[in-house]
């Protein structure tokens, strides 16, 4: 019996420890869960960001000049500051959005072909809160379009 009593007065004696790792385990999930909202802000930042450059080498490409498009004697030849003026709208409109700042796009007009190189800086949410972190991040994104020649199949 004796042997009994000290094992249920163990039993008694920690009680208390297997309470303490809950606060532990809370801590841990709220950690694991502004992790993966901070990765979630810049996975989405750099798809909007790729989304712009798209959109402007896009906006760029549709552009022809209109005195080289009815030139039979000369080759279409893009618009070179159509890109520019897009980039410049639609980078405004995304800039508005709390998590993108600093939303810059320039755009090279070769012949046919445009090249928008986009940056901008996206703030994740709970990084400055984390050791270590910076407050932004800087991405970089580069699209190319080309206008077709002819119809389209």
């Amino acid at each position: 019996m004796s042997g009994d009593r000290s094992w249920q007065q163990r039993l008694r004696d920690d009680g208390g420890n297997t309470l303490v790792l809950f606060p532990a385990a809370i801590l841990i999930l709220l950690g694991l869960g502004a992790l993966a909202l901070d990765s979630a802000t810049i996975y989405l930042g750099q798809r909007r960001l790729a989304d712009l450059a798209a959109a402007t080498a896009n906006d760029a490409a549709g552009g022809l000049q209109l005195d080289s498009f009815y030139d039979e004697d000369a080759d279409p030849v893009l618009e070179r500051d159509l890109g520019t003026q897009r980039a410049q709208v639609i980078g405004a409109q995304m800039g508005e959005d709390r998590s993108f700042d600093a939303v810059e796009c320039t755009v090279a007009v070769d012949a046919l072909e445009a090249i928008a190189d986009c940056t901008a800086q996206v703030r994740p949410i709970l990084a400055p809160f984390w050791l270590g972190s910076n407050d932004r991040l800087t991405m970089r994104a580069v699209e190319t379009a080309r206008a077709a020649e002819g119809p389209l199949p």
